[in-house]
């Protein structure tokens, strides 16, 4: 038992490195120049999401999310979120490996900004290949926690509440609802937070304490 429980951390915060390291490598090689269009001496370079129109950035933001996400979902949420998770990485990896082009008025309407010529040529970088690899971790992390996730949910259970919280929690929005309730709780000597089977018992024992003094 004791195995399992050391290796649970170490899947965990693998899953966790992979997509945080494929995350954060989409976002800075979709801010890279993925194409470069040159003419008559003039330059100009497309990132990864001027040649995507966004999509790159928003999959690495989806990824991003998803590692928040992790914080708080249980074993069958994190299960469909790994399932979102693969579809963002397959993303990725299919946006990177394609290599999209800009449209050729865009390109010709940025080339005339720095020059008179409509000729140009257009070449690619290596981001695009850097920006699947970065899908290709998200891939690899979303099946990690797809075979994690139910290992971490009695991880998730040490920190559910006990009953004795849930019984204060009922107190406090027993005396929410009469806040008269309190002065006579004070008045008797009585903690008005606690739970009301304690707090019945220790009126029972003041009744009769008080009812001994009397009959002496």
């Amino acid at each position: 038992m004791s195995i399992r429980h050391r290796g649970i951390p170490a899947s965990r915060g693998a899953t966790m490195a992979m997509l945080l390291v494929g995350a954060g490598i989409g976002f800075v090689a979709g801010a890279q120049p993925w194409w470069r269009a040159s003419g008559d001496g003039a330059a100009v370079a497309f990132s990864g999401s001027d040649a995507t129109g966004g999509l790159c950035q928003a999959l690495a933001a989806v990824t991003l999310c998803g590692v928040l996400l992790l914080l708080v979902l249980r074993a069958k949420g994190r299960q469909v979120l790994a399932a979102l998770l693969a579809a963002a990485g397959i993303g990725m990896i299919v946006t990177g490996a394609l290599q999209s082009a800009p449209d050729a008025d865009a390109v010709r309407t940025r080339v005339r900004q720095v020059s008179l010529t409509d000729q140009f040529a257009l070449s690619t970088t290596a981001w695009p290949w850097v920006y699947a690899a970065a899908g290709l971790l998200v891939l690899i992390g979303a099946v990690l926690l797809w075979l994690g996730a139910p290992g971490w949910s009695a991880r998730v259970s040490r920190f559910d509440r006990s009953g004795t919280d849930t019984a204060t929690d009922t107190a406090k929005a027993e005396l929410a609802d009469d806040p008269a309730q309190a002065w006579k709780d004070l008045d008797a000597g009585r903690d008005p937070t606690a739970d009301p089977d304690v707090r019945t018992g220790e009126e029972s024992v003041t009744m009769d304490t008080t009812d001994q003094s009397k009959r002496e």
